[in-house]
């Protein structure tokens, strides 16, 4: 990310040459795996301190395996066999509902923030640790979780406003129909576009300290005339991301067939081995957005390390 092409370690040669350039694509990938290759252990820790929690609350929470009874054909279920069938529904939803709930109350804010600060800190030469990534979590994790409401209920808004408008237009009639297809896969588009140019939000709220509303508008900003460049290196991580995940899910599941399909011993094995494969995937797409929102500071607003590092620490740069 310095002048003088890509370095072999990103973070060192940003502290002695304090000058940032626009990375091409080919620098920004390099500079992503090489920040996650030289800081491995911290990322994955980093990770793993809320996701190891949150994965073993999910295995031991109880949660009944909710069967239809088996009756003769044509013959109702008893009274006793609805209402333990309903039991078990409700249960086995509610914890659903409650582990749904602590990831996007708890896990995803504070991972999201933590890993953002870690990456940040190495990027930018600083020293990180798990600790200080975790203690500027807990100070941004409301406004992050504001964050993900805001986008959470604009996203659920415009949907139900696109499929209530797409009804209306399919009962006007086969014109109505096609001019509702029309709408729904423009509206299909708009919605990739405002992923893309909302992707900073959560790099703002951390790195910038803005509330959940100005974190959007920023990275709006940000994105602007970038937004297919942007997007293309999010798909390409989550490419690359997707068949790491891929190849390591199917050794897990090798590994949990020799145990006896079925078992109780391959349900575990499994179980773990899934857990670790998202653990070492998660930081890959998480470091690239980083760089790449520190990317996009530098083409729009032509910031130094300097500076860059010094709002890092809250502080002013030296004159």
């Amino acid at each position: 990310m310095l002048d003088g092409g890509p370095p072999p370690d990103p973070s060192a040669a940003q502290v002695a040459s304090g000058r940032l350039r626009p990375l091409r694509f080919g620098e920004l990938l390099d500079t992503v795996f090489t920040l996650y290759r030289r800081n491995f252990l911290l990322l994955v820790a980093v990770v793993a301190v809320v996701q190891v929690p949150f994965q073993a609350l999910s295995a031991l929470l109880p949660r009944p395996a909710v069967q239809l009874p088996r009756t003769a054909t044509g013959t109702a279920l008893t009274q006793a066999e609805t209402q333990r069938l309903l039991h078990d529904l409700v249960t086995s939803l509610s914890v659903d509902l409650a582990l749904l709930g602590v990831t996007y109350a708890l896990v995803v804010p504070l991972q999201t923030a933590a890993f953002t600060r870690a990456v940040a800190d190495r990027l930018l030469g600083r020293p990180a640790s798990v600790g200080a990534a975790y203690r500027a979590a807990t100070a941004r994790w409301l406004p992050l979780l504001g964050l993900g409401l805001l986008l959470v209920a604009c996203f659920v808004g415009a949907f139900a406003a696109i499929a209530l408008v797409f009804a209306l237009l399919v009962a006007a009639g086969p014109l109505g129909a096609l001019v509702g297809v029309v709408l729904a896969v423009a509206a299909a588009i708009a919605a990739v576009v405002a992923y893309v140019r909302l992707l900073f939000g959560s790099q703002v709220v951390v790195l910038e300290g803005m509330g959940p509303w100005r974190a959007l508008a920023r990275s709006w900003s940000l994105t602007r005339g970038l937004a297919w460049r942007a997007a293309g290196v999010v798909v390409v991580l989550g490419l690359i991301g997707g068949v790491i995940s891929l190849v390591l899910g199917g050794l897990v599941v090798g590994v949990g067939a020799a145990f006896g399909a079925g078992s109780t011993a391959a349900g575990g094995v499994t179980a773990v081995g899934q857990a670790l494969v998202a653990i070492l995937v998660a930081p890959i797409l998480a470091t690239g957005l980083t760089v790449l929102y520190f990317d996009h500071r530098v083409r729009r607003e032509g910031f130094d390390l300097e500076l860059l590092a010094a709002q890092l620490a809250g502080s002013p740069p030296a004159p």
